[in-house]
């Protein structure tokens, strides 16, 4: 298969045939009078002939796709289908009563296309308040999908079923769209494709928000039935959690980036939208086309994390009693530093007691150093095993080489959500408790919706562990 600056040009049957006689050993003889081996060569052209063509539309099919085979390569980030306009309607009520338009309620624009009132009903205020005029903006979804739908601001509407009203669009229906072609399909998924390969439009949203803030997790329901238990998200839609600066007190101005992404990323706004004294939703308006769209997302918040730990150690009998202090204090430094690499944690102090048996307890105050980022500790799921084998591992046994690990007699790691008549979690190495948490799979709160927007990161000062040595060396 000749390629020649990257691009390919078919074999000939001519050259296939020139290139076996020319690699075929001296013992064979191409001649008219030994036409066994002509025929023989001829046939082998012909086949390398064929797979290189099959093999050249191949490589044509895949560098530059189209029809079907976009799709095919794509699975994960589909074709989008045609889409109708939609938008809203400064309705005026000329009667002094109040109307409630009834949902699915037909309007037809002066030009002719026909909408319908979508999302929820609406009442029209009568016209008898101090203005002397009864308003209000309705939203409505063009009967048909594509381009036709889209209208400048400024058609006039009547609305079937309801004389005393009438509509005007104050600012244009512009999202209505057509079938993806193959060349914009194309082209959209291209721009998506990242580090992490080509994205469907959950992983972008996730990928967007994580670089603007520390740490976010999407989760998508793309069935037609809404989830309530472990996680709640909408039928068709999507439950986004964000880690943002101030929590639940966030300013505006620290989550307006959030509402920003959603809007440029996804086109459905099937967010989760209700919260709770468990789960706290925040919700933002962003203007695309002059048209207000409402978008949400769940706020993440942090669990209280206590460490209470007695580990057995063998020390050397020839060591001073100082410098084996010294190296309990750094075997559980290390120790909480991987812990703390693992999920993540704020700077701070901890307690380390150092017990032989020789002589009174020695209580020291042991400084940590928090994480630079809390990205992936949204949602975790580990078990007590896990954080049992952080303990000790190479690199302790060189920085601690009086002190040599024998076991593990306490380690309880008690986790809890901090609000007002919920249970703690405690994972403990003790014979009936729990072992193994996942965030957000397991029913942890009382109406058993799980921590799906909980954080976990360590902080020292909720720290305590007692190196004690069970056996001199």
């Amino acid at each position: 298969m000749p390629i020649e600056n990257g691009v390919y040009t078919e074999l000939t049957f001519d050259d296939a045939l020139a290139n076996i006689i020319n690699n075929a050993p001296d013992s064979i003889v191409f001649s008219p009078g030994n036409p066994p081996e002509l025929i023989l060569a001829n046939m082998f052209a012909q086949g390398d002939v064929n797979v290189d063509r099959f093999i050249g539309e191949t490589l044509a099919a895949l560098m530059s796709p189209v029809g079907a085979m976009i799709d095919l390569l794509n699975p994960n980030n589909p074709r989008r289908g045609a889409k109708a306009a939609s938008g809203y309607i400064l309705v005026t009520n000329s009667s002094p009563d109040a109307v409630a338009i009834a949902l699915n309620t037909i309007v037809t624009a002066s030009s002719g296309q026909q909408y319908t009132v979508g999302v929820s009903s609406f009442v029209i205020p009568g016209n008898g308040g101090e203005s002397g005029v009864g308003q209000a903006y309705i939203f409505v979804t063009c009967l048909e999908t594509g381009i036709g739908g889209n209208i400048p601001a400024g058609r006039t509407f009547t609305i079937t079923g309801y004389s005393s009203l009438s509509g005007v669009n104050t600012l244009p229906f512009v999202n209505g769209a057509a079938e993806e072609s193959d060349a914009i399909y194309l082209n959209r998924i291209t721009a998506e494709k990242t580090e992490y390969g080509s994205q469907s439009g959950s992983v972008a949203v996730e990928t967007a928000l994580k670089k603007v803030y520390i740490d976010a997790r999407m989760y998508v329901n793309p069935t037609a039935t809404a989830l309530t238990v472990p996680v709640p998200v909408p039928a068709s839609g999507y439950n986004v959690v964000v880690l943002v600066p101030g929590g639940i007190l966030a300013t505006p101005e620290n989550i307006s980036q959030v509402f920003q992404i959603l809007s440029e990323r996804l086109e459905f706004i099937n967010a989760q939208n209700l919260g709770d004294e468990l789960h706290v939703v925040m919700s933002g308006t962003v203007y695309t086309s002059e048209i207000p769209m409402s978008y949400f997302f769940t706020v993440a918040q942090p669990v209280i994390t206590t460490l209470d730990a007695v580990i057995n150690v063998r020390a050397s009998s020839l060591a001073e009693r100082s410098e084996l202090i010294t190296q309990a204090n750094s075997f559980a430094k290390l120790f909480i530093d991987r812990l703390v690499a693992m999920f993540s944690g704020v700077g701070g102090t901890m307690e380390v007691t150092y017990s032989d048996g020789e002589a009174a307890d020695v209580v020291t105050a042991v400084d940590v150093a928090g994480s630079a980022s809390l990205a992936g500790s949204i949602a975790p799921a580990f078990g007590i095993s896990m954080i049992q084998s952080l303990v000790y591992d190479l690199y302790a046994v060189g920085d601690t080489p009086q002190i040599l690990l024998d076991s593990v007699d306490t380690l309880d790691m008690v986790i809890d959500p901090d609000v007002g008549g919920e249970a703690a979690v405690t994972l403990s190495l003790s014979g009936g408790a729990t072992k193994f948490i996942n965030f957000k799979k397991d029913a942890l709160f009382s109406d058993n919706t799980s921590w799906f927007d909980r954080y976990l990161f360590i902080d020292p000062a909720n720290i305590t562990i007692k190196i004690q040595v069970s056996e001199w060396i």
